[in-house]
C-alpha cells in the first residue's frame, strides 16, 4: 500500500523557518504537523553580509561567511529531518515547498555583495534558501517554489476554489489546531497545499 504523501511548506526568514507539514485526508488538506525551527546555531551570526562582515578583511569575512553557510546547511538538515522523524508514521514527505529565491544565486564573493545594496539586502536571505536546498536535496526530498505572494492563488487553483474561500479554510484551521496559526502558518500551509494540488486529489467545496 503506497504511503501517504506530504508535503512541508516553508516560511523562511533570517535564521530560522516555520514549516507546516500537509497531507490529503479524505481529499481534504490536512495539516499533521507545524513547527518553528532554527536554521542557524547559537552564536553564529545570522545576516553576515548585511552586519558582521562589514568592515572585516577579505579573509575574515570569506570564512564567517563560509561558517554562517555550513551552519544553516547543517540546520536546515537536521530540522528535516527530525520533522521526517516525527511524521514518518502518517506518510512520507515527498518536497518542501517555499518561496522563489530572493536572488538567481548567492554571490560569488562577501566582496560582490557589498557592491550592490539591492544584493546585499537580499543576501542573508539567500543563504538560508540555498541551504533549505541543500539539504532537502541530501534527504532525498524535492523542492518546489513558487513566487511570493502568489502561493494563496495556486493553492485556490490547485484544489478548485476562490482564493477568498481558501483563506477562509486556512483561518479556520486555527480553531482547530490552536495557536500558534499566524501569517507564516498560513502562508506555508498555502505552499504546501498548492505543491500536494490535484496530484493528491484535494478538493475543497466552494
Amino acid at each position: 500500500m503506497a504511503r501517504a504523501r506530504m508535503v512541508a511548506g516553508v516560511a523562511d526568514h533570517n535564521g530560522w523557518a516555520v514549516f507546516v507539514c500537509v497531507r490529503a485526508q479524505d481529499g481534504v488538506p490536512e495539516v499533521v504537523d507545524r513547527r518553528r525551527v532554527a536554521l542557524i546555531e547559537p552564536g553564529i551570526p545570522s545576516q553576515p553580509y548585511e552586519h558582521e562582515t562589514l568592515g572585516l578583511n577579505t579573509a575574515d569575512a570569506e570564512r564567517l561567511v563560509q561558517d554562517v553557510q555550513e551552519s544553516a546547511v547543517h540546520c536546515a538538515e537536521r530540522a528535516l529531518s527530525r520533522l521526517q522523524s516525527s511524521v514518518g508514521s502518517l506518510g512520507e514527505i515527498v518536497s518542501i515547498a517555499l518561496r522563489k529565491p530572493p536572488l538567481a544565486q548567492l554571490p560569488r564573493t562577501v566582496a560582490e555583495a557589498h557592491a550592490s545594496r539591492p544584493v546585499l539586502m537580499r543576501a542573508d536571505a539567500m543563504l538560508y534558501h540555498d541551504a533549505l536546498c541543500k539539504a532537502a536535496a541530501s534527504l532525498g526530498i524535492g523542492v518546489v517554489m513558487f513566487e511570493r505572494g502568489t502561493e494563496r492563488s495556486r493553492a485556490a487553483e490547485a484544489v478548485g476554489i476562490t482564493v477568498e474561500r481558501l483563506d477562509q479554510f486556512l483561518r479556520g484551521l486555527r480553531a482547530a489546531l490552536g495557536p500558534p496559526w499566524q501569517q507564516d502558518h498560513q502562508t506555508a500551509a498555502a505552499r504546501a497545499i498548492a505543491a500536494l494540488g490535484k496530484d493528491a486529489g484535494l478538493r475543497l467545496q466552494s
